[in-house]
């Protein structure tokens, strides 16, 4: 894909993560020049070491557990997100800029950061692992740190989101009867007692703070999320209040809900154009 042919949100991600290589490249260069200084420098009393931090646990965990520990990562840093991003191969399935350029993957760019995190503790401790792509991230999840967590989630929720308006991706794999369902959305239904996805998920993709940006999302995801959820594979929610809200809701309003969601803009991100 040339730049031509790319939408303006996987333009404006792209021109990011050069600028991310490109300060990375200096930051390296910068090490060494400092290095080397500092062998002809006259050797200084050394400064006392600050402790060294204990990595959260990984085994035995509750969804409550990892709620806990997303507020206890360490500060993400300023490139580290780039540099897992890139030496763990997430691009290969969620795209070179955090946008997925197939069906089976969702969108990560424009999440807000405790959304990535909660998700790579949950993958890593093996909360989540039904399911094909579940268990490569799994996998996946278990070789990284807590600090690359941290800076990998930091990244994301400054990339721009995905753009709904243009992207094609699962949209081919959704196809819902023509039923409204914009009520369920925005107002809820209190006969089956299902809240508004917005109270959550957010009116707009900025309001959403640490539930999932539904907005632009790959429908094709968000119809194999609900139905995980209602057939109780996926058990990650910390109320467990998506199982009983997917449980309620029929195949056909799981679909069009989906599609409705894929359809719009995403997360601007700090880093929009």
């Amino acid at each position: 894909m040339d730049e031509h042919t790319m939408t303006k949100t996987q333009h404006d991600g792209a021109r990011i993560l050069r600028t991310a290589r490109l300060l990375a490249a200096a930051a390296g260069t910068l090490a060494v020049m400092g290095a080397l200084s500092s062998a002809h420098a006259a050797e200084a009393p050394a400064s006392p070491a600050a402790p060294e931090r204990a990595p959260l646990p990984t085994q035995n965990l509750t969804a409550a557990d990892i709620v806990r520990q997303v507020d206890e990562l360490p500060a993400p840093t300023a490139l580290g997100g780039f540099a897992v991003h890139s030496k763990n191969f997430c691009e290969s399935c969620h795209g070179p800029n955090g946008v997925a350029q197939t069906a089976m993957w969702p969108h990560v760019s424009g999440q807000p950061f405790e959304v990535t995190a909660k998700a790579l503790l949950e993958y890593r401790a093996g909360l989540r692992s039904s399911g094909a792509q579940a268990a490569l991230m799994a996998k996946a999840a278990q070789k990284l740190s807590d600090q690359q967590i941290a800076d990998v989630a930091a990244l994301y929720a400054q990339l721009p989101g995905p753009d709904g308006t243009t992207l094609t991706v699962g949209k081919d794999q959704v196809k819902p009867k023509p039923i409204d369902t914009t009520f369920i959305i925005t107002k809820g239904d209190p006969a089956r007692a299902i809240t508004p996805c917005a109270a959550c998920h957010g009116a707009g993709p900025e309001s959403a703070v640490k539930a999932p940006v539904l907005h632009g999302q790959n429908p094709a995801y968000l119809v194999r999320s609900l139905k995980d959820f209602k057939s109780g594979v996926r058990k990650n929610d910390f109320m467990e209040e998506m199982r009983f809200f997917a449980e309620a809701m029929t195949d056909d309003e799981i679909e069009a809900v989906s599609l409705w969601y894929g359809n719009p803009m995403g997360r601007a991100g700090p880093m929009k154009k």
